[in-house]
């Protein structure tokens, strides 16, 4: 029945890892998600480092045990990549056709502003893709150790290529059954804007099809929410099976992916920063109403959760209330820079090192290529949950099967440290978006807290004309 031959010694080996996945299940009951997570972390790490120091790596007993308790490791990344098609699907499609139905009255120059906050949310998204993917061919971090038996046998790709590939298939059903990611973007895409259009010229169609998508988009995200619960005995189960297969200084990797996550949204900060500095906000004026909802990004790790004092921030600032409304609500669900931009940028840069070492940088054409991937698949995360994980999974869809969502399936394991700077620079990124969207649509006005003058200049930033 299996590989490898039944011994009693891997019987008991499987016996203690099943107890885990027990002791897994119960932590579920008495911790909140994230320490969940983290608890599932510790104990894989733990018990996988255990059974390598006593049994050693490919021994016939652990050979067996892991052959049947990899049955959930293979079972969660078979769902992750369930979820992909049909996320894709509906969540291009409700992200676009959402865009502009809540938009308020009192601005000037609304739909300018709306073009753009959107056009800023997506080209800083893009900035953050790049500055990721330079952040981590630096320091060479690669997800061979991760995922040691990932395919690095691997053809260039092309962007022409590429960009052909999305007119390629023939028919939804065709892109479905193989998963062809692209195409089944172009189809959303095309989809949402029929949509869009049938609001004006057939209103009472178009809303019944919108309803139904957003059904199917209920649906789809129910799907998400079970297979996110399950998260917890996917990440024990690869990382039992990293630890236990994998060398004591190779651990370091999910430390130094952390902190090269943090160096990556620290100098998108900066950006930031010198955005609204060039838009005549200094960086004092900046943090000191922006400083709240960062924080409460940061501690909080969602960006929906925070978007009041979001907007309130952009409105002391002096951002005009309709444009800070709108740009803070897009920033929860477009071109989002951290989730969006930096997370998916990461880990496909990890895999294309391990092809060669720092591969993007000897291949432009490439380094390209993702980044356009990572910016438009950053549109279809529109208001999901998980947003990070599920960029990801689209961004490894779109590049291929050597591309092994594994990765991501490991990753989830410190997602906790992660998404609070990732959360934190997605606020900043709609506070940034309103100001430039504000600045250049004329509405912007003073600070409206006490203290009116800006510390850099000394006086009121004056509001365009």
């Amino acid at each position: 029945m299996f590989a490898n031959a039944f011994t009693w010694l891997g019987l008991v080996i499987l016996i203690v890892i099943v107890a885990c996945y027990v002791g897994v299940y119960f932590m579920g009951k008495k911790l909140s998600f994230g320490w969940w997570m983290f608890g599932a972390l510790v104990l894989g790490l733990v018990i996988g480092a255990a059974i390598q120091l006593i049994f050693g790596v490919g021994s016939a007993d652990t050979l067996f045990a892991f052959e049947v308790a990899n049955i959930v490791k293979d079972a969660y990344t078979n769902l992750l990549q369930l979820m992909v098609m049909p996320l894709v699907m509906v969540a291009i499609i409700t992200g676009i056709t959402k865009i502009g139905t809540g938009d308020q009255a009192g601005g000037k120059n609304t739909g300018k502003a709306v073009g753009i906050t959107i056009a800023t949310l997506l080209i800083t998204c893009a900035i953050s893709a790049l500055i990721s993917i330079l952040v981590t061919s630096i320091f060479n971090v690669s997800s061979a150790n991760l995922v040691p038996d990932q395919d690095v046998n691997r053809e260039p790709s092309y962007l022409t290529t590429t960009i052909a590939s999305i007119f390629a298939s023939k028919n939804i059903l065709a892109a479905l059954s193989e998963n062809s990611v692209l195409p089944m973007i172009f189809i959303a895409v095309l989809f949402a804007f029929i949509i869009r259009g049938m609001r004006t010229e057939s209103p009472e169609a178009g809303a019944k099809l919108e309803g139904a998508i957003d059904v199917i988009y209920e649906f789809v995200m129910g799907l998400v929410d079970i297979v996110i619960g399950f998260a917890p005995y996917g990440v024990f189960a690869h990382i039992l099976n990293f630890a236990a297969n994998t060398s004591f200084a190779d651990y370091a990797t999910l430390g130094i992916f952390v902190l090269i996550s943090y160096v990556a949204m620290i100098v998108m900060f900066a950006i930031h920063i010198l955005i609204v500095f060039l838009m005549g906000i200094g960086p004092k004026r900046y943090f000191r109403n922006a400083g709240k909802a960062l924080m409460i990004g940061f501690t909080t790790r969602s960006s929906m959760a925070t978007l009041p004092v979001t907007i309130e921030s952009m409105r002391n600032i002096g951002v005009e209330d309709s444009v800070a409304s709108f740009a803070g609500t897009f920033g929860t669900c477009v071109g989002q820079n951290g989730c969006g931009g930096v997370y998916p940028a990461m880990l496909a840069t990890m895999v294309y090192n391990t092809f060669a070492p720092r591969y993007l940088l000897t291949h432009p054409t490439e380094l390209i290529m993702l980044i356009i991937i990572v910016t438009i698949c950053s549109l279809g995360i529109a208001g999901v949950g998980g947003g990070a994980t599920m960029a990801g999974l689209m961004v490894f869809g779109v590049l291929g099967p050597q591309f092994n969502v594994a990765l991501i399936a490991v990753l989830f394991s410190v997602e906790a440290l992660i998404d609070m700077g990732r959360t934190a620079l997605n606020v900043s990124d709609g506070i940034v978006s309103g100001i430039v969207a504000a600045r250049f649509s004329g509405n912007m006005g003073p600070e409206k807290h006490a203290g009116h003058h800006d510390e850099e200049g000394g006086e009121p930033a004056p509001a365009a004309e």
